[in-house]
């Protein structure tokens, strides 16, 4: 859209102007750049707390990923230009301040958060590649999380859950940067604590912003489970950990999140509103912020375009199609269609130039699952979760998929009084103001459909 890249590159050339500005004031480092001067900065080193500062360096990763976003996306050299200095004021601010006083600024509540920091500035250096860059990020290591999780230990209770998902982000990141394999340990171990110990039945997270001891779910059934930003950014560290080794249990939990989490966390009004928290109490009622520009309302914009992220991915050997979404994926090599024709019943056509094949997801939630083609049929997974197919695709193929959507029971982990009803992928919902658990109806009355 050329109209949305001439404001981009308008908005870019004003930042640059700004940070050439702040260069001259006298009272700011070069390459700063910030809606601020670098007195939060200054506070934030000695220990001041919130809410007499905010968050700098949390609001410094979001000017950083936007501009290598518009390095990366859209190709304006001037915002890598702009991200770069930054990039090296960081690490001159940060390099110059002895551990003990970093570990104690990042494990500040609130005015300590600094977002992806580590992300921006490991992604900086796979650009720059200026060691300085790689030593930044490194310098947002928080020893407080990383430390248990390369030993495989749940200390997460009573963190605050979504500031420290963008920094096991990070961890991935800095893996892809230099391949130091700790780092990924780090990023697949939290994803299984967090996704085994302390998700509900919806795939959100954590109660008022917090992790709780994993297990005990339903203790913290209310008006404030489960942070919509925190969804937001566990699909984010599932779609890269899966890129790192593709599995069927990784997009199972990716789909549960995105229907019955992310979906299910926007307005039907068409005003932009999002939810804060998914109430998961009896009688609990959804509420939509259109006015206050909280962290998950804007993250609720970001959120609207995971619905056609990670539905096909790519690579060397395979095509996998991870999600049943009617969709069109269109590239010089690939051409997939899906369209649902009745529930549970997907057409593709397919059509993959190269020696390819295409792997289907075989969800876990489902009764029965067979593709057809032709006079093929196709119903065992592979231990990846897949079913992969290797045949001639470079003419066009129908595909039929068929999932079976059954009425099933979900057992609370922690408490198997506690039940949730799905059908298919979606928890279900009685609507009803009654703030008491309601009684498990009988399954068995209920139609199967086939």
């Amino acid at each position: 859209n050329e109209k949305i890249k001439e404001k981009a590159v308008y908005m870019i050339e004003e930042l640059a102007k700004c940070q050439e500005a702040f260069g001259k004031l006298g009272t700011c480092h070069k390459g700063f750049l910030s809606a601020y001067d670098e007195t939060q900065f200054d506070l934030l080193e000695k220990f001041t707390p919130y809410p007499e500062i905010w968050a700098p360096y949390y609001t410094l990763h979001k000017i950083m990923a936007g501009l290598l976003d518009c390095f990366e996306y859209v190709g304006i050299k001037e915002a890598y230009n702009i991200v770069d200095q930054l990039g090296d004021w960081v690490y001159a601010r940060l390099s110059r301040l002895d551990n003990k006083t970093l570990k104690k600024m990042w494990g500040t509540y609130i005015a300590g958060e600094f977002g992806g920091m580590n992300e921006s500035m490991a992604k900086l250096y796979q650009l720059s590649k200026k060691p300085e860059h790689l030593a930044a990020a490194k310098l947002f290591d928080n020893d407080r999380l990383f430390y248990p999780m390369i030993r495989k230990i749940d200390a997460i209770g009573g963190m605050h859950a979504n500031q420290h998902i963008p920094q096991i982000i990070g961890a991935l990141e800095m893996y892809k940067a230099k391949g130091e394999t700790r780092y990924l340990d780090i990023a697949r171990n939290f994803w299984d604590m967090v996704t085994k110990g302390h998700v509900y039945t919806i795939g959100g997270t954590g109660e008022t912003e917090m992790f709780h001891m994993a297990g005990h779910l339903t203790d913290y059934l209310t008006d404030k489970s489960a942070e919509s930003c925190a969804s937001y950014n566990m699909l984010r560290l599932t779609s890269g950990l899966f890129r790192m080794k593709p599995a069927g249990s990784r997009m199972d939990y990716y789909e549960n999140t995105l229907c019955n989490h992310v979906l299910s966390s926007m307005s039907h009004a068409y005003d932009g509103g999002t939810t804060y928290f998914m109430p998961l109490r009896p009688g609990g009622q959804k509420e939509f912020s259109t006015e206050e520009n909280t962290c998950c309302h804007g993250t609720g914009l970001e959120s609207r375009f995971r619905y056609m992220e990670d539905i096909y991915m790519d690579s060397q050997e395979s095509v996998y199609i991870n999600l049943y979404i009617p969709s069109v994926l269109k590239t010089d090599k690939i051409h997939i269609e899906q369209t649902e024709e009745t529930c549970g019943v997907i057409r593709f056509t397919v059509r993959i130039y190269g020696d390819k094949e295409a792997a289907f997801r075989v969800p876990g939630w489902t009764d029965g699952f067979e593709i057809r083609i032709g006079e093929e049929i196709y119903r065992e997974a592979a231990a990846d979760g897949y079913i992969h197919i290797r045949r001639n695709w470079n003419q066009e193929t129908t595909v039929i998929v068929r999932e079976i959507y059954t009425m099933r029971e979900i057992v609370s982990p922690d408490n198997r009084k506690f039940r949730s009803l799905a059908y298919g992928p979606y928890i279900l919902a009685e609507v009803s103001e009654e703030e008491a658990f309601r009684p498990l109806p009988d399954l068995q009355k209920m139609r199967r459909t086939e």
